[in-house]
């Protein structure tokens, strides 16, 4: 059951084209009309008002319980007014105009400009609550503010806001210089795990850069030779950003060895290709918001449908809004009835249900089975259930019970295929 095989070969059109890549484009519009998530970054506004910018950066609230750091201290207040401080709130002008840039590695995005996580309960180091999430490499970005120390930017990226280490973003002149960057068609897309970039003793700026699944890597359309005093043959020649003295966009060589998994272009889009993306990642650290650089549940989905290129929302609740064939689990339903909508729903389809998505991989024996990153699930304990931690992407049967017993299928929201 920890092999795609043994679920592609029970689906009779596994390798049928879904939708061509000219229709998910298409799907994509769809998805920034009925989701408020998600942007089409080229239309966005060239400039914000100061309540404009100041009303997204005070999106974020900071705690008012009481918090504890990794070492079990007690947050105290002296830490707020400094973040608060450095929000920079007195630099928002009335006017404030967008720049663009592109992230040079992948980076995390969080709530407030600070490293230092912050748990809402003593001892616990899964789940820091100032992580927002991570921003791919390579990935546009909308430069809204700076922080106080100028360390940090607050961005908006095509499904989320937040704020990223300045050092990892570099900032373009304008915004044709981003998009004819990214929105190339010729490029290779990491459709493993973790790929890398080969070690270049002589610019570490494009060494052993490490891209995650999903990421579009561009390639150098010029004729080059050898990149870092190493010959091409038998790599791909990418295209990288970089940062010049001053900071500015400058585009570098790299290489990327032909032996690693990547497609060139996106991943056609079938029902074989998606359990195959997904199952690449079992075993995968569960990491919530992307920390210990891995994934949590919702982000599994984005980034398995990215290497088809979906752009979907981060969030579970954001994902079951989006547009496709859509099958609803409606409350009363008994175990027999919700077992029978699977019926109708191919493998991989993305699943939810209350603050968890998941991908269905199909039936066994009578019973639904499913592939998602997941903290743990509920063993039976005299008359209560214990919480058993799991902490990675694994396949499970949907009976499997949660943390209060209830299992998995009793709490399916929706399903939905993302096609047209």
């Amino acid at each position: 059951m920890l092999d795609a095989e043994y679920w592609i070969k029970k689906i009779a059109d596994a390798d049928r084209l879904i939708m061509t890549q000219n229709n998910i484009m298409k799907f994509n519009q769809k998805i920034v009309e009925k989701c408020g998530s998600v942007y089409d970054l080229k239309s966005y506004r060239d400039s914000l008002t100061y309540d404009e910018l100041l009303s997204l950066i005070k999106e974020y609230k900071l705690p008012e319980k009481e918090m504890y750091f990794r070492n079990g201290e007690v947050v105290k207040r002296d830490f707020y007014y400094h973040i608060n401080g450095n929000l920079n709130i007195t630099e928002i002008k009335e006017v404030n105009p967008v720049q663009y840039g592109i992230t040079r590695r992948k980076t995390s995005l969080r709530s407030f400009p600070t490293e230092i996580a912050v748990y809402s309960k003593k001892g616990d180091i899964e789940f820091d609550r100032f992580q927002e999430t991570s921003c791919q490499a390579l990935e546009p970005v909308l430069v809204l503010h700076e922080s106080k120390d100028k360390k940090w930017n607050f961005v908006q990226i095509y499904n989320y806001r937040g704020w990223v280490k300045a050092c990892d973003i570099a900032i373009a002149k304008n915004k044709e210089e981003v998009f004819d960057y990214v929105d190339t068609d010729d490029f290779i897309m990491v459709i493993g795990n973790h790929v890398k970039t080969q070690f270049n003793p002589y610019d570490r700026n494009v060494s052993e850069i490490q891209f995650d699944m999903g990421t579009k890597i561009p390639l150098e359309k010029n004729m080059i030779y050898s990149v870092g005093n190493q010959s091409i043959y038998g790599n791909y020649v990418v295209k990288l950003p970089s940062k010049d003295d001053k900071g500015n966009l400058v585009f570098k060589d790299g290489l990327i060895s032909i032996k690693e998994d990547v497609h060139w272009g996106y991943v056609p889009y079938t029902r074989a290709n998606i359990l195959n993306q997904a199952f690449k990642l079992i075993g995968d650290r569960y990491g919530w918001g992307d920390s210990f650089n891995g994934r949590d549940c919702s982000s599994f989905v984005m980034y398995v449908y990215k290497t088809f290129g979906f752009k979907l929302p981060r969030n579970a609740d954001e994902q079951e809004k989006c547009p496709g064939i859509v099958y609803k689990f409606s409350d009363g339903l008994s175990l027999d009835e919700r077992i029978k909508v699977f019926d109708k729903i191919k493998p991989g389809a993305a699943l939810y249900m209350p603050g968890h998505a998941m991908m269905y991989v199909g039936m066994d024996g009578g019973v639904p089975y499913i592939i998602h990153d997941f903290t743990g699930y509920g063993a039976k304990n005299g008359d209560k259930y214990d919480f058993v931690p799991v902490n990675e992407v694994m396949v499970t049967s949907s009976l499997l019970p949660t943390s209060n017993g209830m299992p998995f299928i009793d709490r399916f929201s929706s399903a939905i295929q993302f096609e047209m």
